[in-house]
C-alpha cells in the first residue's frame, strides 16, 4: 500500500519488474523497491541542491553503490532462504568478489576522484533509512496492542 495513489502506478511497475527478475517474496520486493526509490529520488536531489558539484555526485555514487550492493545482498538472502545447502561456495565468492570492487570503487571515488567522503556516506546511508521506512511500515500496518 503506497502513501500517496499518485505513485501506486510507478509502485505496481516496480514490483512486477523486481518479480521478474526473482525477488518472488514481497517484503523483499518492498523493501528493494524503496531502497531504489529513496536513491533515485534523493540522489536527482542531491545533484539540484548541490548544482552538479563534486558533493551531489559523490552522494549519487554513494547512493547507487550501496544499492547494487543492498540489491545483490537481498537476492542472497532470499536465496538462501529458499535454496538451503546449495551452491554456497560460489555464493561466498560473489560476496567477496563484489566486496573487493566496492572497496576499489571507494577508494577511486574518495582518494583519486576527491569526492566528499561525507557525501559519499550520506549516499551509502540511503539502505538503512530505507530498512527503517520499511520497518515503521510494518509496525504501523501491524496490531502491536494486545488486548485483555
Amino acid at each position: 500500500m503506497a502513501a500517496n495513489p499518485m505513485f501506486d502506478p510507478m509502485f505496481e511497475m516496480l514490483d512486477r519488474a523486481l518479480y521478474r527478475r526473482g525477488f518472488t517474496h514481497e517484503d523483499t520486493r518492498v523493501l528493494l523497491r524503496m531502497q531504489l526509490v529513496l536513491a533515485t529520488l534523493t540522489s536527482i536531489l542531491a545533484l539540484i541542491a548541490a548544482l552538479g558539484s563534486p558533493w551531489g555526485w559523490g552522494y549519487a555514487v554513494g547512493a547507487g553503490l550501496a544499492t547494487f550492493n543492498f540489491w545483490w545482498l537481498v537476492r542472497f538472502g532470499q536465496n538462501a532462504l529458499l535454496n538451503t545447502g546449495t551452491l554456497v561456495g560460489r555464493a561466498v565468492m560473489r560476496f567477496y568478489l563484489r566486496l573487493g570492487g566496492t572497496a576499489v570503487l571507494l577508494y577511486v571515488l574518495i582518494v583519486r576522484a576527491n569526492a566528499p567522503v561525507w557525501a559519499v556516506l550520506a549516499g551509502m546511508s540511503t539502505v538503512m533509512v530505507a530498512i527503517l521506512l520499511w520497518g515503521a511500515r510494518k509496525r504501523a500496518g501491524s496490531n502491536s496492542v494486545k488486548e485483555a
